[in-house]
């Protein structure tokens, strides 16, 4: 097992989380831990966002050898952007496993409706292509 000082959550996160995962209800959480509802959903909040932060981390460090990485910049257009990616997969040879529809479906889901305004991201992004054309949002 892995030791929680090794993670980044801490001991009362890894807790929270745990009990939310078996199904247990905020409140249920909160009497158990004797401590309020709102507090628990605040440790749920910023443990959640540790695991992301966490996962996030994980993949950029898988696409470090990727042959294609799109920065991209707030406002960029993502139809531009998917175009960019598909010309330089085509420069590099490589054949991406999504299509276009599919890649601006995948930009739009992973930046999601809070980062994304009439196309435009409201967010700075990466597009990264693996040699076998498998792609991840960042």
């Amino acid at each position: 097992m892995v030791n929680i000082k090794e993670t980044h959550l801490t001991r009362r996160q890894f807790e929270v989380l745990k009990r939310r995962r078996e199904g247990r209800s905020l409140a249920e959480i909160a009497e158990e831990l004797h401590t309020s509802r709102s507090n628990i959903s605040s440790i749920a909040k910023i443990a959640e966002q540790n695991v992301e932060k966490a996962k996030n981390t994980l993949k950029m460090i898988e696409t470090f050898e990727w042959p294609i990485k799109v920065d991209v910049q707030v406002g960029a257009n993502i139809y531009d952007v998917s175009e960019k990616v598909f010309r330089k997969a085509d420069e590099k040879r490589i054949k991406i496993s999504r299509n276009y529809s599919e890649l601006v479906r995948l930009i739009t889901e992973t930046l999601g409706g809070r980062n994304l305004k009439r196309r435009k991201a409201l967010k700075d992004f990466c597009v990264m292509v693996s040699g076998e054309g498998e792609v991840e949002v960042l």
